[in-house]
């Protein structure tokens, strides 16, 4: 869900802040100096946040611990020095 806030920005002009904000999704923020502009990009993130298209996947996503240690053993440690004790 999106909300406007109208807020007074340091030279006196009022400004629009939009938060969209969703169950599951980290929230988006951004300023706009007229209330139309902001209606509209709350809207469009809005709707591209539930679609799945705003937020790309990470290539972090499809890796874990696992994934990341058998890496270190096969490309890291071959490299390094035997320890002596």
């Amino acid at each position: 869900m999106a909300t406007l806030d109208r807020r007074l920005d340091k030279d006196g002009k009022y400004v629009y802040r939009v938060r969209v904000r969703l169950k599951g999704y980290p929230t988006q923020t951004a300023t706009f100096l007229t209330l139309k502009e902001a209606r509209q990009w709350a809207q469009v993130t809005e709707g591209a946040v539930r679609e799945g298209r705003y937020f790309p996947s990470t290539e972090a996503k499809h890796h874990t611990v696992r994934d990341m240690l058998a890496r270190y053993w096969r490309e890291a440690l071959p490299r390094k020095r035997a320890s002596t004790q």
